[in-house]
């Protein structure tokens, strides 16, 4: 997907991110795979930046959910995640309860074969 430029309202560097482009609020994702390096942009709204900005858990859990599945659609082993699709997975993980969260993040770990906790954790402790 082409790069979005506009304002940053979160993130710097190779991490998630969001742009206000025209008034539209824009998350962007870096995803690698092999030799494959995409990002990924999808539309949110101004009460899911805020949570973004206030809880570094819950966007410690996005970046590294979305992350998960969206390398299987680089490898071509699941298909492209829909704006409605990254739009129900952003509203279970921005704002369910926290046990909702807890409940996908072992899910995704049965899935994938992966422990989300230990990249989540990466992300906080980068966070403080």
């Amino acid at each position: 997907m082409a790069a979005i430029s506009g304002k940053r309202r979160m993130g710097d560097g190779y991490e998630p991110h969001v742009d206000d482009v025209e008034g539209r609020l824009i998350y962007s994702l870096p995803v690698d795979s092999g030799h494959v390096s995409l990002s990924f942009e999808y539309e949110i709204e101004a009460g899911d930046l805020a949570v973004l900005l206030d809880d570094s858990y819950r966007r410690a859990v996005l970046h590294w959910v979305l992350h998960t599945k969206l390398q299987r659609t680089i490898t071509g082993m699941a298909g492209e995640i829909s704006q409605a699709d990254f739009r129900a997975l952003l509203l279970e993980i921005l704002h369910s309860p926290i046990g909702d969260v807890e409940r996908l993040i072992q899910a995704v770990n049965r899935e994938h074969n992966i422990h989300l906790q230990y990249y989540i954790g990466l992300d906080l402790a980068q966070a403080r």
